[in-house]
């Protein structure tokens, strides 16, 4: 009777055990990463889980830590899949440069920096690639169907709970991993501007401070385009304009050699050149930098910078103040004229008489300088002075010192 006893008990002892086998299970966690970036977690991200059979067995979202969790999973071979529909961001001429070196075998990209840079057909990396990132950072439109991409994780879940190795994601086209999928609003750039006279004909000079060299640019400008018209851009690099309309522009550069290009801080990078329309009135003129523009090394990472440009205003400031000053025998005097029509640029003493004419006649609107040679006259303080009779009169006097 014992014996038998105990059989029975090893027999059930048995059955449970194989019960166990076969329901067993557990929870499957993980979580994803932008670029497995551990500062960078993707939130709101649909992760799949598929069995063997690719068939789904249960989805979550990862939170703002980017977890995810598959509760109560039977034991089994799984695999886990992602998708977002957050906005993506961060493609630009940095990530274009990273794909060339790429292609070039100079630097080649990390498994998860080729999956962002794989945007167009056929799949894999290609020069069709480097082409679709610029023509996407020009035109603000891209190329691809899926905006996100995530790399594929294979799971073998056998244990009181699995956690699965970390995945990597990126917006495609974001090959260095610059956007931060946490922060929707993206930094502010460092933008400063200073008052310029305004013109029928003017320049926009763009500088990029704290900036030795770089290899590639993207520019994205906003301006009132029914105010005014961009005919060309020049500057220290050789520069590509688009205009996506709804005034907006788009520059890029990229160093043709894939050397990075020596750049001067105290000239402008780049310089815009235009007129003013038949609508403009008189009100100011800003040219703004949109959050898209950047510079970057050969390495293809961002470089931090500070921006200055101008803004045109229709205020006094024609003239400019002469340099040297005080001066021994020449000085140099700059002034606007704002349009066309007589304009005359005289010297008077302290009395009020009228000493020289220095520039006189009919003026198109523009910049201009003139060297202005005092060796025939005596030391003393004199008044400049500039009077225009176009569309916008200027009546500007402005001290000068000569000394000896």
């Amino acid at each position: 009777m014992k014996k038998n006893l105990t059989r029975l008990s090893s027999a059930l002892l048995l059955v449970l055990m194989l019960n166990g086998l076969i329901f067993a299970q557990s929870d499957i966690t993980g979580t994803i990463l932008y670029h497995l970036q551990d500062n960078k977690p993707i939130p709101e991200v649909v992760v799949t889980l598929l069995n063997s059979d690719n068939a789904v067995v249960a989805t979550s979202t990862t939170d703002l830590n980017g977890s995810y969790i598959f509760p109560a999973v039977p034991f089994g071979s799984y695999s886990v899949s992602a998708s977002s529909s957050i906005i993506p961001g961060g493609s630009n001429m940095a990530d274009a440069q990273k794909i060339r070196h790429h292609l070039e075998g100079t630097n080649l990209l990390d498994p998860i920096e080729q999956l962002a840079a794989d945007v167009v057909f056929p799949a894999g990396i290609g020069w069709e690639d480097y082409f679709a990132i610029i023509d996407w950072f020009m035109q603000g439109n891209p190329p691809v169907t899926n905006p996100w991409v995530f790399e594929p994780i294979n799971v073998e879940h056998n244990g009181t709970k699995t956690n699965v190795p970390t995945m990597g994601g990126s917006s495609s086209g974001d090959v260095n991993g610059t956007f931060v999928p946490t922060t929707r609003n993206l930094v502010e750039l460092q933008v400063s501007y200073t008052d310029k006279p305004v013109s029928e004909n003017f320049s926009i000079e763009i500088y990029a401070s704290d900036i030795a060299k770089a290899s590639a640019m993207g520019l994205e400008i906003l301006y009132p385009e029914s105010l005014v018209e961009i005919n060309t851009v020049s500057g220290q690099v050789n520069a590509t304009i688009t205009r996506t309309g709804n005034g907006k522009l788009r520059i890029s550069w990229i160093s043709q050699t894939g050397q990075e290009v020596q750049l001067n801080p105290g000239k402008p990078v780049i310089v815009l050149e235009g007129n003013t329309t038949e609508k403009y009135k008189g009100e100011e003129i800003r040219f703004n930098l949109g959050n898209a523009s950047h510079f970057s090394n050969v390495d293809g990472e961002e470089i931090e910078t500070r921006y200055s440009l101008p803004v045109l205003k229709n205020s006094g400031d024609y003239l400019g103040i002469n340099y040297p000053n005080p001066f021994f025998t020449t000085t140099r005097i700059d002034y606007v004229i704002p349009s066309d029509g007589r304009a005359t640029l005289s010297l008077y003493n302290m009395e009020g008489k009228l000493v020289r004419v220095i520039a006189d006649g009919f003026m198109k609107a523009g910049m201009y300088n003139v060297s202005f040679d005092a060796r025939e006259l005596q030391p003393g303080i004199y008044f400049y002075s500039l009077k225009t009779d176009g569309v916008s009169p200027v009546n500007e006097t402005k001290r000068m010192i000569i000394s000896r």
